[in-house]
């Protein structure tokens, strides 16, 4: 099964302790452009889209300089197993995940590809 990449095809889900600790650190953390909880039955899926650098589009550097401490982190904040991945956007696909995994957070308020047309 795949996910949509557009926010308004995902249904809002109960907010969970995971949820609003993933809203937390997103919001802390504005190297991270989008980012995606899927609960699956084994580990919480975190995947995060990152803003590219200044001087072109590589994601690489922020990834390889954050990821483990990334990692750290939200397994501290949401108490779960997490497994951190990296949506690179120039492999622009949907999300894979199983039947059975639940979409906890759709965190986008950063990236600008889905920001509201009018307010």
């Amino acid at each position: 099964m795949k996910l949509s990449l557009d926010p308004s095809a995902v249904e809002p889900r109960d907010v969970t302790p995971e949820s609003l600790a993933l809203a937390r650190w997103y919001d802390a953390n504005p190297a991270v452009r989008r980012l995606w909880g899927i609960q699956d039955p084994e580990t919480l899926r975190v995947v995060v889209a990152l803003e590219p650098t200044h001087d072109g589009d590589d994601v690489l550097p922020a990834w390889a300089a954050n990821y483990r401490a990334w990692a750290r982190e939200l397994r501290s904040l949401t108490r779960s197993a997490v497994q951190l991945e990296l949506f690179r956007e120039s492999a622009f696909e949907d999300i894979e995940f199983r039947a059975e995994s639940v979409v906890i957070a759709d965190l986008f308020w950063r990236d600008p590809a889905v920001l509201p047309a009018a307010l």
